[in-house]
């Protein structure tokens, strides 16, 4: 059986701007990623946080699966 060293994972990227709390206050970005096959969403604060979120988990070594799967 071959196996895939690199398996593909898809996220759904939305972000969104949220109204200051003050008048006149800056606009906030918001993120989140949903795995699709899940359907769970994880939500970031700010764009600093989904990139560490990021960077953590490619770090990890991706599980081989098999082709057939």
């Amino acid at each position: 059986m071959e196996q895939r060293p690199y398996p593909r994972h898809n996220f759904i990227l939305s972000l969104w701007v949220e109204g200051g709390a003050r008048p006149n206050a800056p606009p906030v970005w918001r993120y989140s990623l949903e795995e699709p096959h899940s359907s769970q969403r994880r939500g970031f604060k700010d764009l600093a946080e989904l990139v560490r979120f990021l960077e953590e988990w490619t770090a990890v070594p991706p599980e081989e699966v098999p082709m057939d799967e």
